[in-house]
């Protein structure tokens, strides 16, 4: 049973399964929200088991290390763009929240080695993760109270950035003596226009919103599995520009999003989500 149980293949599972509640909260009914609540619950659960298997059998590698923060990426970014759907979260906070993750994904990929997850960050996580719990149930059992509750996603942005602030300041210190590769490291900083065109994007999306959350994903697996280059960084920097031109042009002319959306979910599986997808399966059968 051990054999089958292993720490990475509860990680990559908690990314597979994370779908089933996200539909369950976009459920109309009391019973689909509190499946999605529960299946919730029980996929953070996991967060916890993955690491004491680890330990317990010693069986801590690298890729385990690296897939953990990236599956705890995913797991907040889907759900709280969920929540902003239905709106039970304010966007601008959660875009804080997020922009955060792209952030410190984008530092991780440069120093995988330099920044490893703190108990701070895992803090925030943990945080993240129970205040979305929490937020169901208010909305769920204590409706009334529900308008208290974007005051509290700004503490949670909050305390995000300054969990993350270990990370900047080491990374600076880094950057001070990093002179052969500083301007590759600047060109890569092309990279971000990708997901910051996704999230910006976001409110526009309507009822094709998961589609930025599926893209927002599979950007944060490949992420975290590959090191920064200018040439990937250039080639975002025109997937963005397109993306932009895009959603300008037919927002424009439409009021609305439709097949823009559809040619960047097409993009991201060609460019990331195959590649992700591989790589999860490659896990699952052998590690």
């Amino acid at each position: 049973m051990l054999s089958i149980i292993t720490p990475n293949r509860l990680t990559v599972l908690r990314i597979f399964l994370l779908p089933f509640p996200c539909l369950f909260l976009l459920s109309d009914s009391y019973f689909g929200k509190l499946t999605a609540l529960i299946m919730g619950f029980l996929l953070g659960v996991t967060d916890y088991f993955d690491g004491v298997l680890a330990r317990k059998y010693r069986k801590i590698t690298y890729v385990g290390t690296i897939l953990d923060p990236i599956a705890d990426k995913i797991f907040v970014t889907s759900i709280y763009l969920s929540l902003v759907y239905l709106n039970y979260f304010n966007f601008f906070p959660v875009f804080l929240i997020i922009l955060r993750e792209v952030l410190v994904s984008f530092l991780r990929s440069w120093f995988p080695h330099k920044i490893k997850v703190s108990k701070i960050t895992k803090l925030k996580t943990l945080f993240q993760m129970s205040f979305a719990g929490f937020t169901l149930f208010v909305y769920l059992h204590l409706y009334n109270y529900g308008y208290f509750i974007n005051y509290l996603l700004w503490i949670i942005a909050i305390f995000s950035y300054i969990s993350a602030f270990p990370y900047f300041l080491k990374v600076f210190n880094i950057i001070k003596t990093f002179r052969k590769n500083l301007g590759k490291f600047f060109r890569s900083l092309f990279s971000l226009f990708y997901p910051l065109s996704l999230l910006i994007s976001f409110p526009l999306t309507g009822g094709l919103f998961w589609i930025n959350i599926i893209s927002l994903s599979f950007f944060f697996f490949k992420k975290g599995l590959v090191k920064s280059s200018p040439k990937w960084a250039y080639e975002r920097a025109w997937m963005s520009f397109l993306m932009f031109l895009s959603f300008f042009l037919e927002y424009f002319y439409h009021k609305k999003l439709f097949f823009s959306l559809w040619g960047v979910l097409f993009l991201s599986i060609l460019k990331d989500g195959l590649k992700s997808m591989k790589f999860m399966w490659r896990v699952l059968r052998l590690q």
